[in-house]
Parts: C-alpha cells; sequence; structure tokens
C-alpha cells in the first residue's frame, strides 16, 4: 500500500513511443532528462512513471486490450500542490511543445488533471510482504475512467464509496482504491468525469484486474450492486488499463 498516494490534486498523461527502434533512447530522455525538469517546476511535487501490463483477460474483455493498442503505453503520473492545476497543466504542455526540446518520438496520446474525492483501504491481510518502493508509490495500479452522469453524481459517488470500493476491495491483491474527479472546467459530453485508481500488491496484476472484471460480470451485476449512474454507450477512456511502476533499469 502506497505511502504517499491518494494526492489532493495529480495529472495522468498517457504517452507512446512512436518509433520501436528508438524506444529506449525514449526511456533514457523521459528518465534522464524530462522527469528531472518537471520536478523544478513550482506545483508540481513529484513525477512518476508507469508502462502497461497489456494482460489479456482471458480473452472475456476485448474491450480493455483493444484500448491499449500496439504500441506500449507509459503514465507519467504527477502530484500537483497549486492553486490551479489545470492551468499548471497546460501551462506545462504548451512550454514543452513551443520549446522544441520534446522528443521527436514521443506522443502525448491524453493529459487530463484530477482532484481527489475520496479512498478506501483494504481491510484483509495481504498474502504475501506488502512491497514497499523507495519512491512510496504503488508497485502496481489499474485505472479506470468513469463517464458519470453529471445530474447523479451525488447518486454515483454513495454508490462507489459504500458498495464498489468494499466490494473490489475483498479481490486479493487490491490494497487501495482512490477516487478523483476532474478539474476540466469545460469537459466535453464524453470526456471521463471520475477516474478510479485502484493500487495493486500481486505477482500477477493482470490476473488480480481479471477476478474483478469478472466478478462485476458474473456476481455483481446480476446481484443489482454495480452502478446504473453511467452514460450509456460511453468509449474506454485511452489510459484504462494495468500499469506497473516503471523501473529505469528495464532500459538496460
Amino acid at each position: 500500500m502506497s505511502e504517499l498516494f491518494p494526492a489532493k490534486s495529480i495529472a495522468v498523461e498517457v504517452l507512446v513511443c512512436t518509433d520501436p527502434s528508438r524506444e529506449f533512447e525514449f526511456n533514457y530522455w523521459h528518465d534522464t532528462v524530462r522527469l528531472p525538469a518537471l520536478r523544478q517546476i513550482p506545483g508540481v511535487v513529484d513525477v512518476y512513471r508507469y508502462r502497461d501490463v497489456r494482460p489479456e483477460y482471458g480473452g472475456g474483455f476485448p474491450g480493455l486490450v483493444a484500448i491499449a493498442g500496439e504500441r506500449a503505453r507509459y503514465l507519467t503520473l504527477y502530484r500537483l500542490n497549486d492553486d490551479d492545476p489545470w492551468a499548471l497543466m497546460g501551462r506545462i504542455r504548451e512550454n514543452e511543445t513551443s520549446s522544441g526540446e520534446f522528443l521527436n518520438c514521443a506522443e502525448v496520446l491524453d493529459l487530463t488533471v484530477w482532484d481527489f474525492v475520496a479512498t478506501r483501504q483494504s481491510r484483509s491481510p495481504l498474502e504475501t510482504t506488502p512491497t514497499t518502493l523507495p519512491d512510496g508509490m504503488p508497485e502496481a495500479i489499474l485505472l479506470f475512467y468513469s463517464h458519470m452522469d453529471p445530474a447523479k453524481k451525488s447518486q454515483h459517488d454513495d454508490w462507489w464509496l459504500y458498495t464498489h470500493a468494499h466490494d473490489v476491495l475483498e479481490t486479493p491483491g487490491l490494497v487501495q482504491c482512490s477516487r478523483y474527479v476532474t478539474l476540466n472546467p469545460e469537459p466535453e459530453i464524453l470526456d471521463a468525469r471520475i477516474l478510479n485508481v485502484y493500487e495493486i500488491d500481486a505477482a500477477d496484476p493482470g490476473a488480480v484486474v481479471q477476478r474483478v472484471l469478472e466478478d462485476d460480470r458474473n456476481v455483481r451485476r446480476p446481484q443489482g450492486r454495480f452502478s446504473t449512474f453511467t452514460l450509456p454507450d460511453t468509449p474506454l477512456s485511452i489510459g484504462s488499463g494495468v500499469y506497473q511502476h516503471w523501473d529505469p533499469m528495464a532500459r538496460s
């Protein structure tokens, strides 16, 4: 279970390397040039990296497999302390774009900014010794974006806090879940309004998520314990999926 997460405000950036032959260069630039520069910006508390795990989910959830695409996705996860996190991230992105120093094989697929709502922790003991990383962040995370009906926000929040979070935290390996609301002042109708971050401490994060998805489909939905407060026919957000904490040594 992480020591520093959740944070009051966060930004989640989804990147890919557009040229597979330059992936080492992409990661070296991100680890040794970009991250140190981002950490010097006022309002940025810290920045972390994750890489997608890309499980097959037993072949039962093709939407999540498809949204991962063909190229590995990387997360840049920002912890923020600023009066206007949305504007801060806009300035950061604009400055990187205009400076000409953003690596030309790095492509930002999505950048979203969020404010903390609530968190729940598992009361079940871990089956193994808890993983403690040097930066205090989770070993693995599941990001799930929710297209909540704005007219039903309070019902959706109550369902997540008092029903869903309790249910999913019974899954072995799932240790904490946190809920964030978008700071986008003018979201489009298909923009996600809620981000749920589920922390995983297990040898096989993909198997943990597959268990959650199967229980949602086979147990919680038939029992009426699943949300009816989301907008219908909304697509999965590009960042949805399972991610492993990035180890810079993986470059070598």
